[in-house]
């Protein structure tokens, strides 16, 4: 289960201190590739195009490489691996190609640069880094001080006002950009490429209008994504954006961070067109039953007591336009076995939904033993979560990145989801004591004295803090004597980015989410009894569609306090109560009737 080993003709060093060492030793510039797995321009750039002159390798050619090997120190990165890496120095794309100072300060970059551009980019470079040192540290010295000012934790919006977070305002401009950028004639949003967007269409059914607008937006888009060329009808799954505005043309990837992200929207489109527009549910039902079949076939393992998803499969043209029974002659498309927290993360509720919501218990199961995997492999003693695990030989060997707050933010919201809040709740508190930004919001990982270049500073990305405030706004549920804290934390996080979100346009979709939920109550059902005979009543909790429900079956003998405090009247199970805010339903001992009452 190794990861793909690039063929190139330069000494590729990895991101570490003596990989900067070496470099003001030798007083050379380092040459920083941020590439992928799933890259396409990034193997072109490594090896060209077999049989296309005009697509000729950069790091496979003789003369390229001994120039880099001669003048430069070359760094390479995977994006999946150090997305904090990315993050700060990343191009606009995969490949980025960056040169730096030997203290990790950038000089210059782009993203795919041709052998021809190549040829004359180096010397440059080089001649460059030679002739102007003194004039271009001294630049990158005063920008440097800039950047750490801003990052500094000076109050900025919402420091002091955390309770006038303006829900409708967000609400009313995320949908708006959603609006305005809706493609009626081809579906999805743009008039260019298209990538899935999956927040958009989760906002949209969270927002829904009495005359289905948005309902008709996001169904017409799903079947669009998942009919048309963006998914593989042979082998099922999606590819990782279209090309074209019609879904057709897809690029080949395949990433289990997308089927994470897209498999809960398709199910929660099916809660809602499974009464009304029965047609289009069996379409969605379709497509969603195939993509799961994908990730299980060729992305899960499962074995040896360990279980988790692979983080992508990498495109390849000629293989996808061969029909099923073609591609059984020909090795399929490498796959990244390594194992990503948060994406793994995500795929636990989606596939607990999936049980639900398709009738299909063993995807509950199979949500359990990938979060034990999780668990196990990457949250550490102190709360902390390892983003990444490699597996050598079929042995784990955790990487040393850990505590981002893309992997706390979803793994704790995992944790929840099947209800071990004793363990998601160190997750948020190691966040707090690591994460937290004095001005609101959290940064994206620990505080790092050694850090180098760009990594000294930190960052607070909205994507990211917006899913932590979920995690927070659903903490205060599980009976912790501090919920309040975990209420105001989140409102305060969400507070941070009052002003920032307007830019991100359609793509604050996730922000504006979590902000109408912290604005509102939940719908809490509470199913009382085993397992077994509460089945019916957690499949009748999933029947119709909530975009902010907590479903929970509590144990009469485990959950007896919970029960008690909250003051339930449970003279025989299984039983359920509906609740919001601080009303209850009477007891329903009917599965039919609690589907009614919610």
């Amino acid at each position: 289960m190794g990861v793909m080993t690039q063929p190139s003709l330069v000494r590729w060093r990895e991101w570490n201190d003596a990989s900067f060492v070496e470099a003001k030793t030798q007083d050379k510039p380092v040459l920083l590739h941020i590439g992928a797995v799933w890259c396409h321009w990034c193997h072109v750039m490594d090896r060209g195009v077999p049989g296309d002159q005009t697509h000729t390798g950069v790091y496979s050619n003789p003369q390229l490489a001994e120039y880099v090997n001669e003048h430069f120190i070359p760094v390479r990165v995977d994006n999946d691996q150090r997305p904090d890496i990315n993050a700060r120095y990343n191009q606009g794309g995969w490949p980025t190609t960056s040169f730096l100072t030997p203290d990790g300060d950038v000089i210059y970059g782009g993203t795919y640069f041709a052998p021809g551009q190549m040829r004359q980019l180096l010397p440059q470079i080089s001649k460059y880094w030679s002739g102007n040192k003194a004039e271009l540290l001294r630049q990158i010295s005063e920008r440097g001080e800039t950047d750490l000012a801003d990052a500094s934790g000076a109050a900025g919006p919402g420091a002091h006002q955390v309770s006038e977070l303006p829900v409708q305002q967000i609400v009313d401009r995320v949908g708006a950009a959603i609006n305005r950028g809706y493609d009626q004639h081809n579906f999805g949003l743009g008039d260019g490429q298209k990538f899935p967007m999956s927040d958009a269409w989760a906002f949209l059914l969270a927002t829904q209008h009495p005359d289905n607008e948005h309902l008709d937006m996001v169904v017409n888009t799903l079947i669009a994504m998942g009919t048309r060329g963006m998914f593989d009808l042979a082998a099922g799954g999606w590819f990782r954006y279209s090309t074209t505005p019609d879904w057709t043309v897809p690029h080949f990837e395949k990433m289990l961070e997308d089927h994470a992200r897209l498999i809960p929207v398709y199910l929660q489109a099916i809660q809602c067109c499974r009464v009304a527009r029965p047609n289009q549910a069996a379409v969605l039902e379709k497509i969603v039953r195939a993509s799961l079949q994908y990730l299980e076939t060729t992305l899960l393992h499962d074995a040896d007591g360990v279980t988790y998803f692979a983080g992508s499969q990498d495109a390849d043209e000629v293989y996808y336009a061969l029909s099923l029974a073609e591609r059984a002659a020909l090795p399929a498309p490498f796959i990244d076995w390594r194992m990503y927290a948060d994406w793994n993360a995500l795929m636990v509720p989606a596939l607990n939904l999936a049980a639900r919501v398709l009738g299909e218990p063993r995807y509950h199961d199979l949500a359990h033993k990938l979060l034990g995997t999780i668990t196990r492999l990457c949250v550490n003693p102190d709360g902390s979560v390892t983003h990444a695990v490699n597996f050598e030989n079929g042995a784990p060997m955790p990487a040393s990145l850990r505590g981002m707050l893309g992997d706390q933010a979803a793994v704790a919201c995992a944790l929840f989801s099947l209800d071990a809040a004793e363990i998601a709740l160190p997750l948020l508190a190691f966040a707090q004591r690591a994460l937290a930004a004095t001005d609101g919001g959290y940064y994206d990982y620990p505080a790092d004295p050694a850090a180098r270049g760009m990594l000294r500073v930190r960052i607070k990305p909205i994507f990211d803090n917006a899913h932590m405030a979920d995690a927070l706004l659903i903490a205060q549920y599980f009976g912790a004597t501090d919920a309040g804290e975990y209420v105001t934390a989140a409102r305060r996080t969400l507070a941070a980015f009052s002003e920032e979100y307007v830019r991100y346009r359609e793509h604050g979709a996730a922000y504006a989410l979590a902000c109408m939920r912290a604005s509102a109550q939940p719908t809490e059902i509470m199913i009382v009894g085993t397992a077994e005979p509460c089945a019916s009543f957690v499949q009748a909790a999933f029947a119709r569609y909530d975009a902010w429900r907590l479903v929970r079956v509590l144990d009469p003998a485990r959950d007896a306090a919970f029960i008690a405090d909250r003051g339930y009247p449970v003279t025989r199970t299984p039983v359920a109560f509906v609740c919001r805010g601080t009303s209850c339903s009477a007891p329903i001992y009917d599965p039919l009737e609690l589907i009614d009452m919610h």
